[in-house]
């Protein structure tokens, strides 16, 4: 097989960093204009339900233990 040593350059490496950088704020520009509208239209109220069952369902799945720590430790106390 005959395959070329560099497929890019630093200049098109470098090019797509900054492209993905820009892509990513305008993402979240977005995210936060959006966020707003809705908070303006709902009420704040609801939003705030929201983002706190969101926030409360992301930490119950977050500090949950596996089953290799109950395991453990139940062999500790039996």
């Amino acid at each position: 097989m005959n395959l070329p040593e560099k497929t890019f350059t630093e200049q098109d490496i470098t090019r797509a960093r900054v492209k993905g950088k820009v892509i990513g704020w305008v993402q979240g520009g977005g995210i936060v204009l959006g966020g707003a509208l809705l908070w303006n239209l709902l009420g704040w109220i609801p939003v705030a339900l929201g983002v706190g069952a969101i926030l409360w369902v992301g930490y119950k799945l977050m500090s949950r233990s596996s089953s290799k720590d109950t395991d453990a430790e139940a062999d500790v106390e039996g």
